[in-house]
């Protein structure tokens, strides 16, 4: 099948969050499984300034807008260590500019107006390069408005949500509708009016032949107004065309066997060097080096959605484990985290992201805590169970789906769950785990194979979304 694969970010060109990761990864699994996939993007100054070689393709491509024509040029290049063709659209006044969608926390005011541009340079450069997709990936809001110009035909349209959440639909003043080129009557523009708002994300869902979330679990989650406000009855009108896929990772790129981040490696057959890592990680963060100790690992932004309300809350009770926190985030919290690290001699934090310490963390930890008040799919629960770290997660989104504690037929435990948004619910379950590794080794090494042999590897998703393919040609 040929697809077009449209991101507003993709890793390693471009990324401020999850969605870069996906649209570099999910295209190579589905090329690997013999599809003709190739991915576009803006051309961000991150790409202009970037070390990847380029290809000028097209020169001077009419992209229409609203009120005139514009035009964009168009660079090829591969994704890393690669086939996959990736096209980057260049339009100098709407992408160079040193942020994606903005300075820091920011946004640009033309953003409308740049991802219109880039919706409609997606399907302006098809005919100019001699190649038709039989379907376009959508992701997000920022390349919603292609299902809508392409409403009834073809080719087939998929839209993936990353995040619905009220911060994540892509809100404009309605006044803005005409920078589209769209009108009120337009036959799909009526349901991107939401609370007298321009709504992109209200577009991809109405007007996709097919939609999907990153778990199933989120799937269900968002048909409720707490989790996508007035964009859960959008949801339910969907039924079934809506989807839950989990994503996945990449298993070259996260590998406790060759991670040349860590400073020993291990594989399911021999874990040594997850021992040697471990106090690494106790040394660098400053806490007792002991591999009697349980030591709990965050890697995480610290706000109030990854649950992190909960723990500063229940500190006082976890005196019997380490805790190796990474991140940065609201102020406050990360007050009372530095404050937890100067007093406490069990507790380790870094406000600051550093790449080669998160690594350290997946691998020297003996778990891996997310208590999410939300979490569409979240990936640290699957890096974690790759280098044999348990989870101890809240039952939300994709850590529902992906860490099991109370195995049924088929399954077997590679984490621990708790239900409630409270802290006594994440004490009770962090504690619950450092008994069981303190006092039953035996049982907690059958976990730790557990998570080792769990698969999150993006060709279990790639057969997913090969079906979604199919369901949404279907419909054209």
């Amino acid at each position: 099948m040929k697809i077009l694969f449209a991101s507003a970010e993709v890793a390693p060109f471009a990324k401020v969050g999850g969605l870069a990761d996906v649209a570099g990864s999910l295209p190579l699994a589905l090329a690997a499984r013999g599809h003709d996939v190739r991915v576009i993007m803006p051309k961000y100054l991150t790409i202009s300034e970037g070390p990847w070689e380029r290809q000028r393709v097209l020169d001077g491509c009419p992209v229409p807008m609203a009120d005139h024509m514009s035009g964009c040029a168009l660079d090829e290049s591969r994704l890393p260590g690669s086939e996959v063709p990736i096209y980057f659209v260049e339009h100098h006044d709407y992408f160079s500019r040193p942020g994606i969608y903005g300075p820091p926390g920011g946004a640009y005011p033309d953003n409308l107006e740049r991802l219109t541009f880039f919706s409609r340079a997606v399907l302006a450069v098809l005919e100019p390069l001699g190649w038709q997709p039989e379907g376009i990936h959508l992701n997000d809001w920022h390349t919603a408005l292609v299902a809508v110009y392409l409403e009834g035909g073809t080719p087939a349209t998929v839209y993936t949500i990353h995040n619905l959440g009220p911060a994540y639909q892509g809100t404009f003043p309605a006044a803005k509708l005409p920078v589209t080129g769209l009108r009120a009557d337009y036959p799909c523009a009526k349901n991107l009016l939401v609370n007298e708002q321009l709504n992109l994300a209200a577009a991809g869902l109405s007007c996709a032949d097919m939609v999907n979330t990153v778990s199933p679990t989120y799937a269900k989650e968002i048909a409720a107004a707490g989790f996508s406000g007035a964009l859960a009855a959008l949801v339910q009108a969907r039924g079934a065309d809506v989807w839950g896929i989990l994503n996945g990772i990449d298993y070259t790129a996260w590998d406790p066997a060759t991670d040349s981040k860590i400073p020993a490696h291990y594989d399911a057959k021999s874990l040594a060097g997850k021992t040697a890592c471990k106090a690494a990680l106790q040394q660098s963060m400053g806490l007792e080096v002991n591999p009697d100790i349980p030591l709990v690992g965050l890697v995480t932004r610290l706000d109030a959605q990854k649950g992190l309300d909960l723990l500063a809350e229940g500190l006082p009770k976890l005196t019997q484990m380490q805790l190796a926190v990474l991140g940065t985030g609201d102020p406050a919290l990360e007050k009372v985290f530095a404050e937890a690290a100067q007093t406490r001699a069990e507790v380790g934090v870094m406000l600051k992201f550093d790449e080669a310490l998160a690594r350290l963390i997946y691998a020297g930890s003996d778990m891996f805590l997310m208590p999410s008040r939300y979490e569409p799919c979240g990936l640290g629960q699957m890096i974690a169970m790759r280098y044999g770290t348990l989870p101890v997660v809240r039952a939300t989104g994709g850590l529902a789906d992906s860490v099991i504690e109370k195995p049924r037929r088929g399954q077997k435990q590679n984490g621990f769950v708790f239900e409630a948004y409270t802290s006594a619910a994440l004490v009770e379950a962090l504690l619950r785990a450092a008994e069981l590794y303190r006092r039953k080794p035996k049982v907690w090494a059958e976990l730790v194979q557990n998570a080792l042999g769990t698969d999150f590897s993006w060709d279990q998703s790639a057969g997913e979304y090969e079906k979604l393919y199919a369901a949404a040609l279907k419909k054209t």
